[in-house]
């Protein structure tokens, strides 16, 4: 059954599509989304600026309410008022009296205040108010009595976290008043003597809004540290914000202390801009309208339509032009292809364009024209390299020339009495014969022991009798067991060049064979030289030595600590210790094995 081929027009043209189209759409998407960033940003702005109207406004009022308090703390007539008990002359009374109408009346505060009380401490106290508030009632010692009163005493600046109550001087208004007491002290003294109680009116945050335009379905909201106001028609209307969620967003175009909160609420969100006041844990905030947020809206189908009409008819043109300079050449070659694989390898002209794809016409041209030449080139290649490796086979020097000639050394040693360079040839002939058999096999260890001691005589000759070394064997019947060759040589030679040699004096080696337990044999070589810090220990498991002009120096400990790992398992393999300054121990912990 012939499979079905789709067609490269096709695919191409499809391709081309899909990409035009999920660009295009990208791109919609993204100039919406920028479009919509800018709006919002451009209606954050703007309210930020609105609401910096109304905060200033506010902060003015507070401004003129604190001069007002400030007085009432400062002023002597209204200081000795705190020792006045009725007794006496009312003279003292009076004066406070007269000098406090006379600064309230002057004050801008004064027409947001509900009521202003002086109280002293004998509950004799001065009383500002409108007539038609006005109680027979000791006001003095209902202020005592209210809840906030010792939470407003104790405050070290103005506190709006109480929020508004009805008043609570009398029965017969349902107006609500914001209520604040501040200490008074005695004269010539930091003691408290009295407070001074005032009553704000929901005016003294409403007022600036006869002066202050939003959208219709916009709103403000005051925040007096637990309690949120609607800010409608000159009133404060408290709310229950206990069911919405906000997340605060980050705007570094809007100043420092102006915050920007999202929020949803029954399926409905929006975004809110606070400023706070210049009472701490107070805000303005203003809920930006939906309205002129949605009245964009129809801009962004116009700019979705505009982006991916364009995108598409780009799509289609490019589409055309694919078909005519690729599709076509491709088909070509295709054909060409095949006839090559039919056995066909004539030159074509035709598909030697002047772009890249006539590149490529060119380059299958000459590659059938050329195919035979190639093979012939390719058998020519296998047959040199078969030569060659024959003639480095043919080059290399016959091993038992090498040790004909250790061995001349050795008895022309002999002759002329030269024992030191007898025993030196003999022992480096031994360990090169070692070499020469290969490092991968298991060795009993007493082959290897034999093998240090050949390597350890040609070292001490080096070192004119420096360095000692002693080897001991717990068990005799340890030297049967197995292990992998040159793994103790590697370590002795650490000891020498890395331990002893740096400290520039005498050195001992001790090479301790022993049962770790019942079984595994540990294997002890321990020098008395300069030592290592934990930080070279950590680099020896972790670099490998590349210098293979010295074969020992090649399998270095990280080698032989993989060696016997592989060899024998996980559990198994080199372990150090050391203390610097003082000695070396390097540990081989191996099974007991044997043939």
């Amino acid at each position: 059954m012939k499979k079905h081929r789709r067609s490269l027009q096709g695919t191409i043209l499809m391709i081309t599509l899909i990409f035009t189209i999920f660009i295009g759409a990208v791109l919609s998407l993204l100039s919406v989304s920028f479009y919509n960033k800018y709006i919002k940003t451009g209606l954050i702005d703007n309210t930020d600026a609105n609401l910096t109207f109304m905060v200033d406004s506010i902060n003015g009022n507070i401004s003129d309410l604190n001069r007002l308090i400030s007085f009432c703390q400062t002023h002597s007539y209204i200081s000795r008022f705190m020792n006045y008990t009725g007794a006496a002359s009312p003279n003292a009374a009076l004066k406070a009296y007269d000098r406090l109408s006379d600064e309230y009346r002057s004050s801008p505060a004064s027409s947001y205040i509900h009521r202003l009380i002086i109280g002293n401490s004998y509950n004799k106290y001065l009383q500002l108010v409108d007539a038609t508030y006005s109680t027979s009632q000791n006001v003095a010692a209902m202020t005592r009595g209210l809840d906030i009163y010792n939470t407003q005493l104790d405050s070290e600046v103005l506190d709006f976290s109480d929020g508004f109550m009805p008043d609570p001087y009398i029965d017969r208004t349902s107006r609500n008043v914001l209520i604040l007491i501040r200490p008074i002290a005695y004269e010539y003294s930091f003691r408290q003597g009295g407070y001074v109680a005032i009553s704000l009116l929901e005016d003294f945050f409403t007022a600036p809004m006869h002066y202050y335009s939003m959208a219709d379905d916009s709103r403000l909201y005051l925040t007096l540290g637990e309690h949120v106001y609607l800010m409608q028609d000159d009133t404060l209307t408290e709310l229950d914000l206990s069911d919405i969620s906000t997340d605060e967003l980050h705007y570094p175009e809007l100043s420092a202390d102006a915050r920007v909160f999202h929020f949803e609420n029954s399926g409905s969100d929006g975004y809110l801009i606070s400023r706070p006041l210049s009472v701490s844990g107070c805000y303005i905030t203003q809920l930006i309208s939906n309205k002129e947020m949605k009245s964009y809206v129809p801009y962004y189908f116009i700019i979705i339509l505009a982006v991916t009409s364009l995108i598409i008819l780009i799509g289609f043109l490019l589409s055309t032009i694919l078909y005519q300079y690729i599709s076509v050449p491709v088909i070509k070659i295709q054909k060409r292809l095949e006839k090559i694989s039919q056995g066909d390898f004539s030159r074509d002209t035709s598909i030697e364009w002047n772009h890249e794809l006539g590149d490529i016409g060119r380059g299958i041209n000459n590659l059938s024209e050329n195919i035979e030449s190639l093979l012939n080139s390719k058998i020519q290649d296998e047959k040199d390299k078969k030569d060659l490796e024959y003639k480095m086979l043919q080059s290399q020097i016959n091993p038992h020339f090498i040790y004909n000639t250790l061995n001349s050394i050795k008895w022309m040693a002999v002759t002329q009495g030269a024992d030191g360079i007898s025993e030196m040839t003999t022992a480096l002939s031994r360990l090169l014969r070692s070499i020469s058999k290969g490092t991968r096999d298991l060795i009993p260890i007493r082959d290897e022991l034999s093998l240090i001691n050949d390597y350890f005589t040609i070292q001490q000759y080096r070192y004119g009798g420096t360095i000692s070394m002693e080897v001991t064997v717990d068990d005799d019947a340890l030297n049967d067991c197995l292990i992998n060759k040159f793994t103790l040589q590697p370590l002795v030679e650490n000891a020498i060049f890395h331990g002893i040699e740096p400290k520039q004096s005498t050195g001992h080696i001790t090479i301790h064979v022993s049962h770790e337990n019942d079984n595994d044999i540990c294997i002890c070589v321990e020098d008395d030289g300069v030592g290592m810090t934990a930080g070279q220990i950590e680099k020896i498991f972790s670099e490998n030595t590349t210098d293979i002009s010295q074969f020992f120096r090649e399998i270095g400990l990280i080698n032989i600590h993989k060696r016997i790992k592989y060899e024998f398992g996980e559990q198994y393999g080199i372990f150090i210790e050391s203390e610097p300054g003082s000695y070396t121990r390097m540990f081989v912990r191996i099974p007991e094995r044997k043939n």
